[in-house]
Parts: C-alpha cells; structure tokens; sequence
C-alpha cells in the first residue's frame, strides 16, 4: 500500500488505515511501526500505535532504525504481518534502515506475505530508484534520485501529488530511468494485492505516467497520462 500522505486519521472503517489493519490480520495482526523518516519519530510512533489499536489490532510495536536495531527486533520485521512506514523524509528514511541492517528484514516479510504500508517517505521508499528531492529553476525541474526498497518493480513513485503540482517531477524522474511513473494525491492509496490485481483506495487520485521511451529526439517528449479515481482496477505487469 502506497498512501500519497496525510491519511485521514479519524478511526473509521472505510478509511486507508483502517484497511491496512484489515489486511495485516485484524485483532490477529502483528503491526510493526517503523517512524525513521521523521523528525520526531517517537511521537509519530505513539500515534500510530494509538490509532492501530483503536482499530483492532492487539499486536502493535515500534522499531526505531534511527536508534539501532536488535536481532530480536529484525525478527520482529521478518514476523510481522504488517509493517507500516511514516512520512517525513525518505533519503533520512533509507540511510537509517540501510545502517540498521533492515532493509533485506522488510522485503523478506513482505515476500512472506506481510502488507507494506508507507505513507508520504514511506510511499516513495517502495521503488527501486526513489525520487530524493528536488528543484525547480527556469521552468525545468532538477530532480535528485537514491535508491529505496525495491518492493515495486518498473515504477517510480511520488506523494502528495495533487496538492503540490508534482506532475513535472514525475514526467522527469520517470523518463530519467525508464520507469513508470505514480503519483498519488493525499488521502489516498495504490494497493498491489496479492492475487495481482492493483486497486485504488481513498478519497483523491492516482496519477500514472507511462512515457515514450522509442523517441530519439532529445527534444521531444510524449507520454501517456492516466488519472485513477477510488475504486479503479487492474491488473499488474
């Protein structure tokens, strides 16, 4: 699950989170919080954990990768039925996970059968090659890239898409590496199920930007542009 940021955080049953707990086991769930990606990772763990547990969930734990992680806590990530990862700043995200060892802990969970949530940092921490930042001078966007988890092949991701005019971002970091590009607006969600087939959930859009990679003019750019509303299907390559 890739939310676009700023999930609404009221507990209802038709809202991203309460579907997350849903799909991670219910009062069965056994949900890991990992809040690296924030500045203030304690106080976004406690939320979570607050929230988690109002909707169900009886199993809920925080592992800080900014602090350093133990063995047991690792096996925790590899044993959890979902692991949900906050927002705040994804090159800060990665650098911690990396250093703590965490990074083969979370994709062995989710090969398991685990459900990824990351929301804002922990959206575009789901591709391959993770868009870090980036500005804008002259019209022209300059866009610096890292590696993230590699648990979405072929695609490159960015959040709170709507709200903050991304749709040029994308259209570059997609053609920069060959990639399909998905932008996701806040309060919302792209979810890859497990039987193949990709939903959208939430109250915004999702936004998909397959680019021309046959042009070789260097001048030239054409791409096609997909808007996904809540409730959109289909199936993954």
């Amino acid at each position: 699950m890739a939310i676009g940021g700023n999930e609404d955080k009221r507990v209802a049953r038709a809202s991203i989170l309460s579907a997350f707990v849903s799909r991670a086991g219910g009062a069965n769930a056994r949900i890991v919080i990992i809040p690296s990606a924030s500045v203030e990772p304690a106080a976004r763990a406690q939320r979570y954990t607050q929230l988690f547990t109002r909707l169900g969930a009886t199993d809920v734990r925080t592992v800080h990768a900014e602090l350093g992680v133990t063995n047991d806590e690792r096996e925790a990530i590899r044993n959890a039925t979902g692991i949900f990862v906050t927002g705040g700043d994804q090159v800060r995200l990665m650098a911690f996970l990396r250093a703590a060892d965490c990074v083969d802990a979370i994709r062995e969970a989710v090969r398991d059968g685990a459900v990824y949530a990351g929301t804002s940092a922990g959206a575009s921490a789901l591709s391959e090659r993770m868009i870090a930042h980036s500005v804008r001078k002259r019209g022209v966007d300059h866009v610096a890239f890292d590696e993230g988890l590699g648990l979405i092949p072929n695609a490159i991701i960015d959040q709170h898409f709507g709200q903050r005019r991304r749709l040029s971002r994308l259209i570059h970091a997609a053609n920069a590496h060959h990639l399909t590009g998905i932008g996701i607006d806040e309060n919302t969600a792209i979810v890859w199920n497990r039987d193949g087939i990709v939903t959208v959930e939430g109250a915004g859009e999702v936004t998909i930007v397959d680019p021309d990679h046959r042009l070789t003019d260097t001048h030239a750019r054409s791409y096609r542009l997909q808007i996904l509303r809540p409730g959109a299907k289909f199936v993954a390559d």
